[in-house]
């Protein structure tokens, strides 16, 4: 029983140190199943808070991931809580966003938290995040090159989410949990060192404790040095901002003469345009850009930046509504938005491709119509001819070196959902004419 109130009282001090919430507030916490999610739900019902539970079953480890599932809700339904449960489909999320599994798991869950505390009246969702959780993500972001905000770590209290197992660390949470037999899941995949989490876990940390075996404590030290040191960088460029920024309706401008004032000049520059989405990779050109010529443009994937006279003119592109065009089955001919002509061939012995680059020739009984004509929409992805795996379109058009004007006017041939032909440019593997294919459909541009 000592141990129990020891861990409560460790437990229910970080939560007044840091000010996470008060005891009036509705908390949801989020339950995986495994040692730390288990103990944090053990010490907020021990601790009297009235809590609910959320649970994501992923469908990455089949029975194992519905076991998690079926033990969080045995918990909460014999201890009377509330148990918000979601499924799923992580891989196909990830696919089609072309991201990670991780990333994809990781925006699920928080659409989905977000929507348990709108609709429910939470107001914070807790996580079980802990301090080897926050020197992990430290050496991750370390590893990224990132900025003393990614250095920071993970915070206790961040919008409407709280961390209240920071205070503590993973051997500890084991050891409370067995000498407290609190029961939990573990979670096979977290062996899985292709994950960079585990990897660094499993086999970087061990190393560095070998070269300093006080390199955790240390490291948490740093950590925290470096979040103070981010607060104080913070409040320097928010007078900086004050100076040298201001907005309109059309974004954000940036007074060059005020701007060429100031030092360490790349390392401001960067604080002012990365919210939006402007890399690190690109800031030396963009400094370089401030004392010549007007007109030299920069691009994030959804804002140009202009170099103009006088300031930097930071704006959105491509909002422009998206307009559709339908090409029915029996369609021959189109004039608006493209001139393009239809035509439907019986595959014989000696058809022959066009070479053209505006004529393809698809597979016709593969295809659904109406097919659409429209613009690329960001995230979207296609399989180029030729290959055998999926390709962002925007990772496509990096690597054809399009400009931005290219990007917004070209035109995507699509079934579906599917992107079929970038107009002129690329056809989709999936569409393209095998030894199967009995009838073609030839469109011609121009």
């Amino acid at each position: 029983m000592e141990l129990i109130y020891a861990m409560v009282e460790q437990f229910l001090k970080y939560i007044h140190e840091e000010k996470l919430f008060h005891s009036s507030q509705r908390i949801l916490l989020a339950v995986s199943g495994g040692a730390d999610s288990m103990l944090m739900l053990h010490l907020f019902t021990n601790a009297g808070f009235p809590v609910a539970v959320a649970h994501c079953n992923f469908g990455l480890r089949g029975k194992e991931s519905d076991g998690d599932e079926q033990f969080v809700s045995a918990y909460c339904d014999q201890h009377n809580l509330a148990c918000y449960v979601k499924h799923f489909n992580t891989e196909e999320f990830a696919l089609q966003e072309g991201i990670s599994i991780e990333m994809s798991a990781r925006d699920l869950r928080y659409d989905w938290f977000n929507e348990l505390l709108d609709q429910h009246g939470y107001d914070f969702l807790a996580t079980a995040h802990h301090q080897d959780d926050v020197i992990e993500t430290f050496l991750i972001n370390l590893s990224r090159g990132s900025g003393i905000k990614g250095l920071s770590g993970i915070q206790p209290k961040s919008g409407r989410i709280i961390r209240p197992m920071l205070f503590t660390n993973r051997d500890e949470i084991l050891e409370y949990c067995g000498r407290m037999k609190i029961d939990y899941r573990s979670d096979s995949s977290n062996l899985d060192t292709v994950y960079k989490r585990n990897l660094i876990r499993q086999q970087i940390l061990p190393l560095l404790e070998q070269v300093n075996p006080a390199f955790r404590r240390n490291a948490l030290k740093t950590i925290g040095n470096l979040h103070e040191t981010g607060q104080l960088f913070q409040q320097r460029m928010s007078e900086i901002k004050a100076f040298v920024y201001s907005e309109d309706d059309l974004g954000a401008m940036i007074h060059i003469d005020k701007l060429l004032t100031l030092s360490p000049l790349r390392t401001i520059l960067f604080e002012l345009v990365r919210e939006f989405g402007f890399q690190a990779e690109q800031i030396d050109d963009i400094v370089s850009s401030l004392t010549k010529e007007s007109g030299r443009k920069f691009f994030s994937d959804a804002y140009r930046l202009v170099k103009d006279r006088e300031y930097l003119l930071i704006s959105p592109f491509g909002t422009k509504p998206d307009k559709v065009y339908y090409i029915d089955e029996d369609c021959i001919k189109m004039s608006f938005p493209v001139h393009l002509s239809v035509e439907k061939l019986e595959r014989t012995r000696d058809f022959r491709f066009s070479t053209h680059s505006n004529v393809v020739d698809l597979d016709l009984d593969q295809l659904v119509f109406p097919l659409i004509l429209r613009h690329w929409h960001e995230g979207e992805y296609f399989q180029p001819l030729g290959m055998s795996g999926l390709k962002k379109l925007s990772d496509f058009f990096i690597d054809e070196k399009y400009s931005i004007p290219d990007k917004e006017n070209i035109w995507i041939l699509a079934s579906g959902n599917q992107v079929v032909w970038i107009a002129g440019k690329r056809l989709d593997d999936r569409y393209k004419i095998t030894s199967k294919t009995k009838r073609i459909l030839r469109i011609r541009l121009g």
